[in-house]
């Protein structure tokens, strides 16, 4: 007979208990700009057809096992055949199919630190170690040397979120292929934030030349499709064999399938809201920087800043009806907010608000 709930918890695996929870307090603001979410929707004309589309399928049956022309159409952006693409619930669902079929007992994952925190989260819940790979303090860029050091000798797996979250830093994608080329274990490359970064930083190329790298890709953030769940891995075809076998069946329904269908019939819309995110971005960085803030420029849809009274600034900004995301908890980023570019308006309001709540310290 189970007495209390620590009897209890212990069915549940040492690996897991000892994990912190994921989560996220709800606040109801006018403007939210704490999640990295795009501001912008799929056009409207998209929306209505896919809509259109889903309402006359059959509910009743299951989505396609195999949908051959969306696996086809990802892999030919990389290079790779169909078998070559796994989708899913969100890029985070094919994570944790990847951490489940590479991480165990006596097997390392390397992380730069800070990062999303997810990723230590899942790694340590399979049984791996993490090891840490700290960011240049000052610049909060990734430490290349240190990077090059954990390839070269070859005992542990790398996962690089780039462009990074929360700190925007990034690598080009010649210096992936260097760390792949050196070393015998995976190379994973977290690229949700990739359409906010300049040219050279995608890794889209590298499939075909480095067998050991795993792409993955969202419909999160520029496409503004965070409410779909969306996302896939890239990869060499005999790797994604491997780690399709854990990857739970159907997982993708009837109204993802049509959403990313349509993105890929009709994209002609993304480019433009892209530009105009990153010329935001420039803004609100500029603008924050003429305020006094330390601001780390970054290649992502948000911006990192370091501030003396980083609590004030986050208070003032949330009475101001604007919600940001305070980091100051993760290593190397006391007194960092990490603030989402929005619409021009909402951009607006951030620099007036950070301007009255600052002017007032």
């Amino acid at each position: 007979m189970i007495q209390n709930t620590n009897e209890l918890k212990l069915n549940i695996r040492e690996s897991v208990r000892s994990l912190g929870t994921y989560t996220l307090r709800r606040r109801e603001v006018p403007i939210k700009l704490n999640q990295n979410e795009s501001p912008l929707e799929l056009p409207a004309a998209l929306k209505g057809e896919v809509l259109r589309r889903v309402e006359g399928m059959a509910w009743n049956r299951y989505p396609d096992f195999h949908p051959e022309d969306v696996l086809a159409a990802l892999g030919a952006q990389h290079g790779l055949p169909p078998e070559g693409v796994l989708i899913g619930n969100g890029s985070n669902e094919l994570l944790q199919a990847i951490f489940q079929a590479i991480a165990g007992p006596g097997v390392r994952v390397a992380l730069p630190v800070p990062t999303f925190t997810l990723y230590a989260s899942m790694v340590r819940a399979n049984g791996a170690a993490v090891e840490e790979v700290p960011l240049e303090a000052a610049t909060l860029g990734y430490d290349v040397a240190a990077l090059e050091r954990i390839a070269a000798q070859g005992e542990a797996h790398l996962l690089i979120c780039n462009p990074n979250n929360p700190t925007g830093a990034a690598l080009p994608a010649s210096q992936i292929e260097a760390l792949a080329q050196a070393t015998p274990r995976l190379v994973i490359v977290d690229e949700a934030y990739v359409h906010f970064a300049s040219a050279e930083v995608s890794s889209e190329g590298l499939l075909g030349r480095c067998p050991n790298v795993i792409l993955l890709r969202t419909l999160s953030k520029a496409l503004g499709l965070a409410g779909v769940r969306f996302g896939y891995a890239a990869g060499h075809p005999a790797i994604m064999e491997e780690i399709g076998k854990l990857k739970l069946p159907y997982n993708v329904g009837h109204f993802g399938l049509e959403v990313v269908r349509a993105t890929l019939r009709e994209s002609s819309w993304l480019a433009p809201q892209v530009a105009l995110l990153k010329a935001e971005r420039g803004r609100v960085e500029a603008g924050l920087r003429a305020l006094g803030l330390e601001v780390f420029s970054g290649q992502a849809n948000f911006t990192l800043v370091r501030c003396r009274d980083h609590v004030a600034l986050f208070e003032g900004l949330l009475e101001a009806g604007i919600l940001v995301r305070d980091v100051s908890h993760y290593p190397l980023l006391a007194r960092c907010l990490r603030i989402t570019v929005g619409t021009p308006a909402e951009n607006d309001a951030v620099l007036a608000g950070a301007a009255r709540v600052l002017g007032g310290m």
